[in-house]
């Protein structure tokens, strides 16, 4: 293992000293969600795509590790870092945004967060059509390397369908670029998509060609208080023919009340305190046109009361307790989370197998649950008064698992595998999948120096 000394030696034939970050200056960055990420001893901050590539060359040449960073929001120890690996840092590219209104495109440096990009965007009457919790924070290149999501998702599509095109920089120094500006462009191989969700382990992604959106007119928040998942699904039905639905979130009462509780909101849920669960529905449909279409649903008993927002602060009230999942985890003990989708015809049925399923396991398991309702992605939380051993967590995972692949859901929907989810996913792919993505990192990156020991399982 290279000395710091040694790594810093390194990249001083690549970048000036006031891009390198020693162990102390490593030591003070924000770790992010995972305090993982900042293990490494030396960091590097390029400013542009001619530096990146000269930093992986020199790194590829001496066979030292590349951790590459942009907000570290990840929820799956995908940017976590050693001693003797580099983290490099992308806050530093240049490049800004430049947006072109008439084809509503977004040319933008990765080191662009989402939210300047949506406020960039906004200026134009445009939108990014990605919607997510960490929005301040995330960067364009994070969430090009975990396929990002969000509460968007249902109707705009991940990262993946926002992505025209990219430059990107490869584990040897080279460039690819092809900053594809137009939707239709059958040329060869989509190389951009490899590196889409790809955790940094292909390639470093330096500037984006990002699809946007019209902009969403006004819009209206309601808070339903539901019996469950099936009586959601049919409420989003109805508001999603309607022509009028923005947003549609699903919280089950253990996470709502558990947010309502550490966030001193406990009034917003207060016109039904009791609810098995509760329904967030944004919509562009008046007040009136709304309550006329969810009628019907008190008189089935798929909707038991409801609340509309009658001020921004009203909205942002009922978004807090959606959006703020860190306040909920930090009220479980031994807390353990899992992202996973459910196409939406099992969502009830699944939901109830895994409570019964936890309701078998050793110690008293307290559940809390949300989902992109549009999408059937499911955000699970658990913990337990005792801490988890290493057979119980297995089963933890495998209850959670179970019949997720046979009924056609993924077990990552949006947070990506990182370290945290590799045994998980080595359970669940296919055996000539994972040979085909082992390929493709061989060629790529040959001599593994890129993110390592993530994604694909050893």
């Amino acid at each position: 293992m290279s000395s710091e000394q040694e790594l810093v030696d390194i990249l001083r034939r690549t970048v000036s000293d006031e891009a390198i970050l020693r162990s102390n200056q490593v030591a003070a960055l924000d770790p992010g969600w995972d305090a993982r990420n900042t293990g490494a001893r030396v960091a590097v901050r390029p400013g542009s795509a001619d530096e990146v590539s000269a930093v992986l060359s020199a790194c590829n040449d001496q066979g030292i590790q590349v951790v590459t960073h942009g907000g570290r929001t990840g929820l799956a120890g995908g940017a976590a870092s050693t001693p003797g690996q580099i983290i490099m840092l992308t806050d530093g590219l240049q490049g800004g945004i430049d947006i072109d209104p008439i084809d509503r495109v977004a040319v933008v440096s990765t080191s662009v967060t989402q939210q300047q990009l949506q406020e960039a965007a906004a200026e134009h009457g445009l939108s990014l059509g990605i919607n997510t919790a960490s929005r301040g924070s995330a960067t364009i290149g994070g969430m090009i390397s975990t396929n990002a999501g969000g509460m968007e998702a249902f109707r705009h599509g991940m990262m993946r369908q926002r992505l025209l095109g990219i430059e990107a920089v490869l584990a040897n120094g080279s460039i690819i670029s092809d900053l594809t500006r137009v939707p239709k462009a059958n040329e060869g191989y989509d190389l951009k998509q490899l590196f889409c969700g790809a955790e940094g382990t292909l390639g470093v992604v330096t500037l984006a060609v990002i699809k946007l959106e019209i902009a969403e007119p006004e819009s209206n928040t309601t808070l339903l208080a539901i019996p469950g998942a099936a009586s959601a699904l049919r409420v989003m039905r109805a508001v999603q023919q309607s022509g009028g639905l923005l947003l549609c979130e699903l919280m089950w009462h253990g996470y709502a009340t558990s947010v309502a509780n550490a966030t001193g909101l406990t009034n917003v849920l207060a016109f039904c305190e009791d609810a098995s669960a509760y329904l967030v529905v944004e919509s562009s449909l008046s007040e009136e046109a709304l309550l006329a279409l969810i009628e019907p649903f008190f008189e089935s008993g798929d909707v038991i009361d409801a609340v509309m927002a009658k001020s921004k602060s009203e909205s942002a009230a009922i978004w807090r307790i959606r959006e703020d999942s860190q306040a909920a985890y930090q009220q479980l003990n031994n807390p353990a989370s899992f992202d996973i989708s459910i196409p939406l015809r099992e969502l009830d049925s699944y939901m109830h197998g895994l409570q019964q399923r936890l309701e078998k396991m050793p110690g008293k398991i307290k559940l809390h649950a949300l989902a992109h309702l549009g999408d059937g992605n499911i955000h699970l939380s658990m913990g337990r008064e005792t801490p988890w051993n290493e057979k119980d967590k297995t089963a933890l995972c495998m209850a959670v698992e179970q019949g997720v692949k046979d009924m056609g859901g993924a077990v990552s929907a949006e947070h990506g595998i990182g370290l945290d989810k590799l045994e998980t996913f080595n359970r669940n792919a296919n055996t000539c999948s994972l040979t085909a993505m082992r390929a493709i990192k061989t060629a790529l990156d040959p001599n593994g120096i890129l993110n390592p020991g993530k994604v694909l399982p050893n």
